[in-house]
């Protein structure tokens, strides 16, 4: 069979190598070629919607470089139809800027759980229909290539160097790119344009990493693999272009990333009052007009926070415009917006802590504890009772199919808390040892509700079963005007198919669900211990 693997060094010093493109040798680009006029762009493709993704992130990823800088190089992203005919449009199109391009990254969505770089693309075997229901018509990439073609990038040692700048995100080689659109792609990618190349395949959203993680690994994928391939240049940051909206995602992201137990909501306050500092605004109502698409951007950065997102930056934004005084010296009104932004900042931030000292009276000595999911305002309390020298054992669901209970009970136990990990099917068997639940919420509604992490509802209604008090903590900036009456009346979370089942199953996979009032004991605030029915009242105060 055909192999055309790496035809040259990877780290190319004369220009040398070549690549095989429809059975013969062209030259291709090294990485120290004296041309006369050097690639000057990054090409980044995502594909489009596709069965139960009707927003792909892949393309949700790869659109936020676009128009930005990677060192020197400009970044240009492709959307792609995932559609065989689409692909064979997209390659020969980007053919005109095929000396332009110092290296094409794609991107496409895998398994949960891992980010891969694909070593390889195989040329035949493609059997699987498109999202147009259709066939390539053939079974191969292209008639006459080779069986494979390896990229000219080492991957191994992208792999490796983000690792080393961005180790919460885990980033590994894998030789299988799955013989569908993906990758058909990258083979038509390194047969066609010939310039070097990689395939990344992306979780879904969530499965573990949220949208501001995979964006901040995104981010280092890119960056190593342009120092990878342009040895000369050095990337410690992508510079992203003044003006553009995806800059305050960017922001957002690291952020987050840099400060691991920062509420979402907070670090989005604190990126619109960035933007405000930065805005070039003339007017208050363009400043205005800029932080709701600012508010816009975060929010759908952030599929799994909608509404924490959103309430958060919809009260900072209500409180800050409230506050202002009359002045016809913009300069002045820009300044007040901001120390009055820095003032709801300053309350969201110590929200935590008076919901601590607050919710202390519900963890008593030989208490058992049942949690529910990974939420920080219970770990806080938690461990501010065993500092207390409070003694109590907890009990936290495993909360699948993402597992975040496995890092409530990492947390935990490393405050020397006794903590037992318990399947989310046991809730039921395990209440009759338990004194309280204590869950987190997403958002609190006006009902008195809260919409949290799916398994909710189901720990709340065997609660009620068994006379469990079930207690909720959560800041005040999650309260939402919102009025769900059922589950079909959640904000648009996005639901993924469940991982692992063999292949040729149907699932689905919620990520919220909504726990009436009527299940609930007590919500514990940073503005107060309320029941359910005063939860109005406290929203008409916040908002009016």
């Amino acid at each position: 069979r055909k192999i055309c693997v790496n035809t040259g060094p990877r780290r190319m010093a004369d220009g040398a190598g070549s690549a095989v493109e429809g059975g013969s040798k062209h030259p291709v680009p090294s990485r120290f070629s004296q041309s006369v006029e050097e690639p000057q762009m990054v090409l980044l493709t995502g594909f489009g919607p596709f069965g139960d993704y009707k927003v792909n992130p892949s393309w949700e990823l790869v659109k936020q470089f676009d128009g930005n800088r990677c060192g020197s190089l400009r970044m240009k992203a492709m959307e792609i139809p995932t559609e065989y005919r689409a692909v064979d449009a997209a390659i020969a199109g980007a053919l005109k800027d095929k000396s332009n391009i110092a290296l094409a990254i794609h991107c496409g969505v895998g398994l949960p759980g891992q980010i891969c770089l694909e070593q390889f693309a195989r040329n035949q075997n493609y059997v699987k229909k498109d999202a147009a229901d259709k066939l390539n018509g053939k079974d191969k990439c292209v008639e006459d290539g080779p069986d494979m073609i390896e990229t000219r990038v080492d991957v191994t040692a992208v792999s490796r160097r983000c690792l080393e700048s961005n180790p919460k995100a885990k980033v590994k080689v894998s030789t299988d790119a799955g013989l569908y659109l993906c990758e058909y792609t990258y083979y038509r990618s390194m047969h066609v344009l010939g310039v070097p190349a990689i395939f990344v395949h992306v979780p879904p959203v969530d499965s573990p990493y949220d949208m501001a993680e995979l964006l901040t690994a995104m981010k280092h994928v890119i960056a190593r693999a342009v120092e990878e391939v342009c040895g000369n240049m050095v990337v410690p940051n992508l510079l992203i272009g003044h003006g553009h909206l995806d800059q305050w995602v960017v922001k957002f992201t690291d952020l987050l990333t840099n400060n691991d137990g920062m509420a979402t909501a907070v670090a989005a306050i604190r990126i619109l009052i960035a933007y405000i500092e930065a805005s070039d605004a003339a007017t208050l109502s363009e400043l205005r007009d800029g932080i709701k698409s600012v508010i816009d951007v975060l929010t759908c950065s952030m599929p799994s926070k909608i509404t924490s997102v959103s309430s958060g930056c919809e009260l900072f934004l209500r409180f800050i415009t409230l506050k202002i005084e009359a002045s016809h010296d913009f300069a002045l009104c820009k300044k007040q917006l901001i120390d009055t932004g820095n003032v709801f900042l300053r309350r969201a931030t110590m929200g935590r802590d008076k919901i601590t000292r607050k919710g202390m009276q519900f963890v008593h000595d030989g208490s058992r504890v049942l949690t529910h999911s990974c939420s920080r305002v219970v770990l806080q309390l938690l461990i501010a009772a065993a500092k207390e020298k409070k003694r109590f054992t907890v009990f936290v669901t495993e909360s699948r199919p993402y597992c975040q209970g496995h890092s409530t009970a990492r947390q935990l136990g490393e405050h020397g808390i006794p903590v037992t990990v318990i399947p989310d099917a046991a809730v039921g068997h395990m209440l009759e040892k338990v004194d309280c639940v204590i869950t987190g919420a997403e958002a609190i509604v006006e009902s008195g509700g809260i919409i949290n992490t799916i398994g909710t509802y189901q720990i709340a209604l065997l609660a009620n079963a068994t006379k469990t008090p079930f207690y909720v903590l959560g800041e005040s900036f999650k309260f939402v005007r919102l009025y769900p009456l059922s589950q079909s009346e959640l904000p648009p979370y996005r639901a993924c198919p469940l991982p692992g089942l063999p292949e040729g199953l149907q699932s689905i996979s919620p990520r919220m669900d909504y726990t009436p009032p009527a299940l609930i004991t007590l919500i514990v605030t940073d503005i107060g211990i309320l029941t359910p029915s005063a939860v109005s009242d406290e929203l008409i105060k916040l908002y009016c």
